[in-house]
């Protein structure tokens, strides 16, 4: 089994990573472990202490570390929280949806109550087929429904 641990230095609400590589570590699962939240057993290294996130190939997911290393003697305990925005942004970005909010692509007919929007009126004109002539009477127009 092959843990990659890494340095991250972006915002955990980001579909990308600024992933700086701090060690590749082969080893033995001697024990079941949760495939979401995976507490592993490492031989201490200090140069591990710099990782903050880590890649199990044999799992397909990255991982958060949850809370800082505990260090028991020569053995440092990894305490892991599965990344599911990166680990599956192939597939959130690929799937067709209306985004809830957006700075830079939104749709004004899509309510929103966290944007002020100024209130307005849509108008719409057509010509009828015929004409109006006051002079022979009184005339009463009135609309309803779409365009």
């Amino acid at each position: 089994m092959n843990i990659v641990l890494y340095q991250n230095k972006t915002a955990v609400n980001r579909s990308t990573r600024a992933l700086t590589q701090v060690a590749s570590i082969t080893g033995f699962l001697r024990e079941g472990c949760n495939i979401l939240n995976p507490d592993i057993r490492l031989e201490y290294n200090s140069a591990y202490l710099a990782a903050n996130y880590a890649y199990i190939p044999e799992f397909s997911r990255y991982y958060y570390f949850r809370e800082a290393p505990t260090i028991e003697g020569k053995v440092m305990l990894l305490h892991l929280h599965v990344d599911v925005l990166f680990t599956y942004r192939a597939q959130i970005m690929a799937a067709p949806c209306i985004a809830e909010r957006s700075s830079s692509n939104f749709d004004l007919m899509l309510p929103d109550d966290a944007y002020a929007e100024e209130a307005g009126y849509y108008y719409h004109s057509l010509s009828l087929p015929y004409t109006f002539r006051p002079d022979q009477g009184i005339y009463v127009l009135s609309t309803t429904g779409g365009f």
